[in-house]
């Protein structure tokens, strides 16, 4: 779906990002049931645009979402709704804008991941630790809603892909 088209398809992805960062904020979770509306509007608005072929795009982009995030989810990374929330996003936003997105989310990820070290006393060690052992990364322990930087990634693409003023 272009997001420079003006209506209620562009401001989908974003309600529904929005509600899924609230959400996890609040509970560290991210319901299905808003995970399954994202699927099933993301292939019927591709549908009306553009007839029975919008529906690859959206499942198209739905597996590429949720592909992108399933190695992170493995090693424990993040959550199985956040890699949820990305495949329905994904079905919303299609596949060439989810890869924007899961870009834009990992430097939002990353810089609120640096926000709660440095908020804990713990940046200036990760950060040495990191250079000292760059492939041998340890985790802090820190979790922290990753619901918020795909909200974060899918509002930067729409931004960018709108053209900054």
């Amino acid at each position: 779906m272009p997001l420079d088209e003006s209506g209620v398809a562009s401001v989908l992805p974003a309600v529904i990002a929005g509600l899924a960062a609230v959400l996890d904020v609040r509970s560290m979770r991210i319901p299905n049931a808003l995970i399954l509306v994202a699927l099933v509007l993301g292939i019927g608005v591709h549908v009306v645009q553009s007839g029975p072929p919008g529906a690859s795009v959206a499942i198209g982009g739905a597996l590429l979402g949720g592909l992108l995030l399933v190695p992170l989810y493995r090693i424990r990374a993040m959550g199985a709704g956040d890699v949820k929330l990305m495949a329905g996003l994904g079905a919303l936003v299609g596949p060439q804008m989810i890869l924007w997105v899961a870009l834009y989310s990992a430097v939002v990820g990353g810089v609120m991941s640096a926000l709660m070290l440095a908020q804990r006393g713990q940046l200036g060690r990760s950060l040495r630790r990191l250079a000292a052992r760059p492939l041998q990364v340890e985790r802090s322990g820190l979790k922290a809603p990753y619901g918020v930087a795909i909200a974060g990634g899918l509002y930067v693409s729409m931004l960018i892909s709108r053209g900054l003023p």
